[in-house]
């Protein structure tokens, strides 16, 4: 049942089309965020994790049901009992219906992932309840059984584009803080349907790490990338190699022109950035490369860090110079996934330090869900780029 409801809210996010549909996964929302929250309860009143060793003589007797009266109307939720009846939920309290306040309180906690400290003083605000911190972890910590299923959710056997990007936050760890990446991963699949295909938490941007990152992409039923497009990350370029071949490899253009100018005096920007221009403007590769040759031989002696930086990188730089307009726009910069990391870090800017990964991540997905409207679409235009991808990929379009 819960597989077959899970099935029906990732169904129903796919084809909002209204107001209504919006209110309908609301409901879903809730409810799911209701019972997950009488679990976490129950697991704070027995002293136990489900599955773990009692401690105790009372145990875990079944559910009951209980219809709840919400902003949108009824809602049937099921409530976990205890033999010895002494389970009084907080959440869902006996013989009284569910606040408006209350409610809001469920959608805080499952869309915005403050901290152990802002939960516990919502709470004894709101409600004049005081839950311990032991307590409000083990509820918190019932979203990470959602954050892993989706983490290993199948995707989709090919995907046009996928872009790779990091956002850097403080976490503790062993003691100390540290800044780690979470590396976002969001794809176009062939029918233009954009989705987050998952979000990593890493110590090192290293190749190991993209290993990691696309081993597991492909683990759940990714067998083929068209267009992979990053920053240029070191170690990444290895391991699109080792495990997805055909793949071709975009660098970022507005990334490179930012890391080019870093070797760049100011009052010699405009100049560079006009010459720079005209190799990512041109018509073809071939072109490009006459535009790279001029302002190689005009500025190499000045700033050949900022010359090698195209040199380097050329065949990844140009890649997109080989594909018609349409195609070129959506996969020459990671401008779509870094619009996306930005709205991430309005929900996550206040947590200036986060005690765990898990912890970060729950407050990252958490944020990625509150934003979900922004970024699961159908990509527009998409059959005009669509009917090109079948014409530069037509033996290995699915």
């Amino acid at each position: 049942m819960k597989k077959k409801t899970e099935d029906l809210l990732n169904q129903l996010v796919n084809q909002l089309e209204s107001k209504e549909d919006f209110d309908k996964v609301r409901e879903q929302l809730l409810k799911r965020g209701v019972e997950a929250l009488l679990l976490a309860e129950m697991s704070a009143h027995l002293g136990y994790s489900s599955g773990d060793q009692p401690v105790a003589d009372n145990l875990r007797n079944g559910f009951s049901e209980k219809t709840i009266k919400t902003a949108t109307g009824n809602q049937r939720i099921k409530v976990p009992r205890d033999r010895q009846g002494s389970f009084d939920p907080v959440i869902v309290p006996k013989h009284k219906s569910m606040s408006q306040e209350l409610e809001d309180c469920v959608l805080l906690l499952y869309a915005k992932g403050m901290s152990n400290a802002d939960i516990i003083d919502f709470l004894e605000q709101t409600y004049k309840v005081k839950y311990s911190t032991s307590q409000v972890s083990i509820i918190t910590n019932q979203m990470m059984k959602d954050i892993k299923v989706w983490q290993t959710r199948p995707l989709q056997d090919q995907y046009a584009v996928v872009w790779i990007d990091a956002i850097h936050y403080k976490i503790r760890h062993e003691g100390k803080v540290i800044s780690k990446a979470a590396m976002i991963v969001l794809g176009i699949d062939l029918e233009g349907k954009q989705d987050i295909l998952s979000i990593y938490i890493v110590e090192n941007e290293s190749a190991t790490a993209w290993a990691t990152i696309l081993d597991d992409l492909k683990t759940r039923g990714v067998t083929d990338i068209l267009f992979l497009c990053s920053d240029n990350l070191t170690g990444l370029q290895k391991s699109v190699e080792a495990i997805f071949p055909k793949s071709v490899h975009q660098i970022c253009i507005v990334h490179q022109i930012r890391n080019c100018l870093k070797f760049v005096s100011y009052k010699d920007r405009r100049k560079i950035i006009q010459a720079i221009k005209l190799i990512y403007k041109a018509d073809n590769e071939s072109m490009a490369r006459q535009a790279f040759e001029d302002f190689k031989e005009e500025w190499n002696h000045k700033y050949p860090l900022a010359v090698k930086s195209w040199e380097n990188n050329w065949e990844h730089l140009t890649a997109f110079l080989a594909y018609p307009s349409e195609i070129r726009k959506l996969i020459y910069t990671t401008n779509i996934i870094e619009s996306f990391n930005a709205s991430l870090r309005k929900f996550t800017k206040n947590k200036r330090v986060f005690p765990t990964d898990d912890a970060a991540l729950k407050s990252i997905y958490l944020a990625a869900m509150q934003i979900e409207k922004k970024w699961k679409k159908t990509r527009y235009g998409w059959p005009q780029i669509y009917n090109q991808l079948a014409i530069y990929f037509e033996n290995r379009i699915l």
